[in-house]
């Protein structure tokens, strides 16, 4: 009896696992890459995120710190600790070291971030949070 309902709850989470499996992941492009004047173990990096619709990422961390600004689309942006903010062209917004974050697109329009990390170097750029 256990093995037909557990070959039943696999066959219903399965459609959802592959979904989740085959979301785009946002794109970035490192535009510019420079030490720290002031703190040689730092660097900053300017880039873009672009992320097409149905596309997101999970909760994650920043060795330092993300200043970005929405160029295009709305995201709703998620801080653990604080409440969420919805943003859309012209916004900017400001995480902290270690803060975990994610962003939510909002609508079916691709969204386009200009962000600015200055971060541990030789850390990953993203951490994900498990």
């Amino acid at each position: 009896m256990r093995a037909p309902l557990a070959l039943s709850l696999l066959l219903a989470v399965s459609p959802a696992l592959a979904q989740e499996a085959a979301r785009p992941a946002p794109k970035r492009t490192i535009l510019q890459q420079t030490d720290v004047a002031a703190s040689p173990a730092q660097e900053t990096i300017f880039g873009t995120v672009d992320t097409p619709p149905g596309a997101g990422n999970p909760f994650h961390t920043h060795f330092g710190s993300e200043m970005g600004y929405v160029a295009e689309g709305r995201i709703r942006l998620e801080v653990q600790g604080q409440p969420p903010r919805e943003l859309g062209p012209g916004d900017s917004f400001l995480v902290t070291r270690g803060q975990a974050h994610r962003s939510v697109l909002l609508g079916d329009m691709p969204v386009k971030l200009i962000n600015t990390w200055t971060v541990d170097k030789g850390k990953p750029l993203m951490t994900p949070v498990p």
